[in-house]
């Protein structure tokens, strides 16, 4: 049987307490392993994501593994910590609250759209460090808006809610045109055709939505944020007065930032 780390009855890797081993671990680290495994990931998908393979690329056997992880959804949970460490959050709050999240929702997209499997995974109930700082730091641009703790958690997951689900879009896409072997136009073209003729209109029919728009393009992203930040917006000015109001921002004016702007 494989030795497995202390705590292994836990629910997640973060959850496991410290071990005190008798001999000295492994010459590789939880770190390599999560690299290893992203790297695998990355390059041939999730299913390319096993122990014998994380070994064989670290240069160990796979039992070695265990001292470190008790599963392979252990190691699922490192690479989602790892992913979101790659994101670049702002440094402190700008006083806008709409622009700092906007800047923080695409600043995610950017960097979690090079790991297309990570919208496989979504975001593990048990947050890592890196997703405790990415949470904590999108908080603190929700300061001085008077919402309770509770407001504050449902706004951040609303945004986190709108990115993954245009991540997944994302994803699905880059697997179809990968798994074809084809391009994004030659699809449109192709759903543009297989739309028009399902509804017998192919010569006088505007051109399907396919055709006219991109949905994963930037300009999409950029929409849907600005809509969903619109409806938080007003739900902020629906607050009862007496509630700070200072730090609000604008509710419709102008794009609401761009990933970069306040790094």
């Amino acid at each position: 049987m494989p030795r497995r780390p202390a705590g292994s009855e836990a629910a997640s890797v973060w959850l496991r307490r410290s071990q005190a081993h008798r001999e000295p671990p492994p010459a590789f680290s939880r770190e390599e392993i999560t690299r290893a495994a992203v790297d695998l990931a990355d390059r041939d998908g999730l299913a390319a994501v096993s122990m014998r393979r994380i070994a064989e690329r670290i240069g160990s056997a796979p039992t070695s593994l265990y001292w470190y992880v008790a599963t392979k959804d252990e190691i699922y949970e490192l690479m989602i910590d790892a992913a979101i460490a790659e994101v670049e959050l702002p440094r402190s709050p700008s006083g806008d609250w709409r622009a700092d999240l906007s800047s923080i929702a695409r600043a995610t997209r950017a960097a979690l759209a090079r790991h297309p499997w990570l919208a496989q995974l979504g975001i593990h109930p048990i947050p890592g460090p890196a997703t405790q700082r990415y949470g904590e730091t999108a908080l603190r641009s929700l300061a001085g808006l008077g919402l309770d703790e509770a407001s504050q958690v449902n706004v951040l997951a609303a945004v986190n809610n709108y990115i993954f689900g245009f991540l997944g879009r994302e994803a699905a896409w880059r697997n179809l045109i990968r798994r074809t072997r084809t391009t994004q136009a030659r699809w449109d073209s192709a759903l543009s055709d297989l739309t028009a003729a399902s509804a017998g209109q192919r010569a006088t029919s505007p051109a399907p939505l396919t055709a006219r728009m991109n949905l994963t393009s930037d300009e999409s992203f950029a929409f849907g944020l600005e809509c969903l930040l619109d409806g938080i917006a007003l739900r902020v000015a629906q607050q009862p007065s007496g509630t700070p109001r200072a730090q609000r921002g604008p509710a419709t004016t102008g794009p609401p930032g761009r990933a970069g702007d306040h790094h």
